[in-house]
């Protein structure tokens, strides 16, 4: 297959996007031919059209059909078919997907065979292993017992076969498949027709971005107003950063540092904090929406890879999945589970899939162009707490961090499950004996390959994300830490506590502090009220790793992680933020009155 030019791939990564191009393509060639006089192409046309193989590249379709094949014992057919799936789609994929095929195949063959034996087909399965037995023996392994299966009576009681005779399996293996096709059809190289309907709708929203900007410089678009704790309304957010910059406020500076040998080694204690002139860089809100998704407290909310969709999560156990952006095209999905979320997480590689992690140790997956779910195993089944899940920056996997016990995260279980396998790929049982250890948060460096862990108690261990092996560990003597983040070189780790505290610790040498603030969020001589002390699912930090964001009540506030200086706010829900998230160029804030 030709290499893919950088526009075409980037559109074919979106199998429901090509999808519904084909579609319309489709009318367009046949507006053409009846405008040329064409009635009998249009007519072979239409034929072809009834014939296709490919069912318009719609994978629930396509697996009806091979199921159903299967299921009415139509086994000529159905490995027929799957030959011309595999020299159709499958052969363009990467090599290492080769066993994943195979995985499929021999699900639907055997799928064939508990079919015959449910209808008492024996005749059927005689004539397949007669034709394909020696092939299945030589394989060995798990195959063995299902060269005997036309002699066993009842094999559905029997413990070897007796899942491949339930409907959850079934169900398990359309999902399975639907969404491993879904993960096919991008891979195909695209005729250019088909990026016509794709510039067209990219230009349609472009005018309409760009009459907003318009408008924006025209002045139509402004903040509302809004108190300030201190006092006066303030307007504008240029009039807002005026007054926050015109505030004095102490910066984060470092601390001096010695060359000992080769290591660098901080000096005894941070530095002073002292008042600078020197410029930071201030994060800017643009536009600010307030969108009512929910009729319950948002417990769970999330921006997927692109930033197009957002995942939220009630306390009706009420799954939603839409886009904030008016012009997207995406599809609002609903789903009221039967289940209670604990962590949401999207695929960083397949924009496509939400994960949910349950509280009985299992981990749901919604592939939101087919809206279905399927559900794999995951958790260690005595560490059933879910404390945190991050998801890995480059590849589909998800690492999850998980204790004993709600209260406590001095014994945690880290694991890193691979998305496109179904299984655990590493697991890690790690113990601290610091007190006070409530809970954990943790951050991804820039590549996903280091991982930070950071318990209530002050306690960050630095990981190696592919073996879970520690790195580094570092005691930071804080109490109450609810947010941690690498600093952009990567050097040092930022740690937030719950009432504001702002540190930042060298990852190299001793690792001691090199540099201490306040974030301004309210607390007085250290404390802060109940409600408004921060915590895990309210302090993020930015992709550029110079800003922090936090929830302290019901709004957000963005701070200069360099100098403690207020950037900007969010406006205010009616009632406590419980959840926030940042994206490349978007942030949201989630609340308990059912708002994003």
């Amino acid at each position: 297959m030709s290499q893919l030019s950088p526009k075409t791939a980037e559109y074919v990564q979106s199998a429901k996007a090509g999808i519904e191009s084909l579609e319309y393509i489709d009318d367009l060639l046949r507006e053409y031919m009846l405008f040329r006089g064409f009635k009998d192409t249009l007519k072979a046309f239409e034929r072809d059209l009834e014939r296709d193989r490919d069912h318009g590249f719609h994978a629930d379709k396509i697996v009806a059909e091979v199921l159903a094949m299967a299921c009415d014992l139509r086994i000529g057919a159905l490995l027929e078919y799957w030959k011309y799936l595999t020299f159709r789609f499958f052969s363009h994929l990467n090599p290492k997907y080769q066993r994943t095929t195979k995985m499929f195949e021999k699900r639907l063959v055997r799928l064939f065979l508990a079919s015959a034996a449910r209808q008492n087909r024996r005749e059927l399965i005689r004539e397949f292993m007669a034709e394909h037995g020696p092939v299945l023996a030589r394989q060995g392994g798990d195959w063995i017992p299902w060269l005997g299966l036309e002699y066993i009576d009842r094999p559905q009681a029997r413990p070897e076969f007796e899942a491949y005779f339930g409907d959850e399996w079934l169900t398990s293996l359309r999902t399975a498949l639907t969404d491993f096709m879904q993960t096919v059809f991008p891979a195909m190289a695209v005729p250019r027709i088909l990026l016509f309907d794709k510039d067209r709708r990219e230009k349609e929203m472009l005018k309409r971005k760009l009459g907003i900007y318009e408008e924006h410089l025209r002045g139509e678009t402004k903040i509302t107003a809004r108190k300030q704790p201190g006092g006066g309304a303030v307007g504008l957010v240029e009039n807002h950063i005026e007054a926050v910059a015109a505030a004095t406020s102490p910066r984060l500076q470092p601390a001096a540092v010695a060359a000992v040998g080769d290591t660098d080694v901080c000096d005894s204690g941070p530095a002073d904090m002292v008042s600078t002139d020197e410029p930071s860089s201030e994060l800017r809100i643009s536009q600010d929406d307030i969108f009512l998704e929910h009729n319950a407290g948002i417990s769970h909310a999330r921006f997927s890879a692109s930033g197009e969709l957002i995942a939220s999560y009630d306390d009706e156990s009420v799954l939603k999945v839409w886009a904030p952006d008016p012009a997207s095209a995406a599809a609002k999905l609903k789903h009221e589970l039967e289940f209670s979320v604990s962590a949401l997480a999207w695929d960083q590689r397949h924009a496509h899939l939400l994960y949910m992690c349950d509280e009985n140790t299992f981990i749901h997956t919604l592939n939101t162009n087919t809206n279905l779910l399927s559900r794999h195993s995951l958790l260690d089944k005595r560490h059933r707490c879910m404390q945190c899940v991050l998801p890995g920056a480059a590849s589909s996997t998800l690492l999850t961090v998980s204790s004993a016990r709600p209260d406590t995260s001095a014994d945690t279980t880290v694991q890193l499950w691979d998305a496109g396998a179904s299984r655990v790929a590493a697991s890690q049982r790690l113990a601290t004996s610091s007190p006070g250890a409530r809970g954990v948060c943790a951050a991804l460096n820039h590549n996903g390959t280091l991982v930070a862990l950071a318990h209530t108690s002050g306690h960050v261990q630095v990981l190696d994300a592919r073996s879970l092996e520690t790195v580094a560990t570092v005691e930071t003597a804080q109490r109450d830490v609810c947010g941690v983040g690498f600093s952009l070189d990567e050097s040092s780790l930022r740690v937030v506590t719950e009432v504001g505290a702002l540190t930042q610790w060298s990852l190299r040498g001793r690792c001691l502090m090199t540099a201490e603030s306040v974030l301004e969020i309210g607390a007085t001589n250290g404390t802060l009220p109940a409600d408004s002390r921060l915590d895990c699912d309210r302090v993020a930090f930015t992709p550029d790793r110079e800003n922090v964001v936090v929830a302290p009540r019901d709004q957000c506030l963005i701070f200069n992680v360099d100098s403690a200086v207020l950037a900007d706010s969010t406006r205010r829900h009616k009632d406590l933020v419980s959840v926030i998230d940042v994206g490349a160029d978007c942030l949201l804030s989630a609340s308990e009155d059912g708002t994003v």
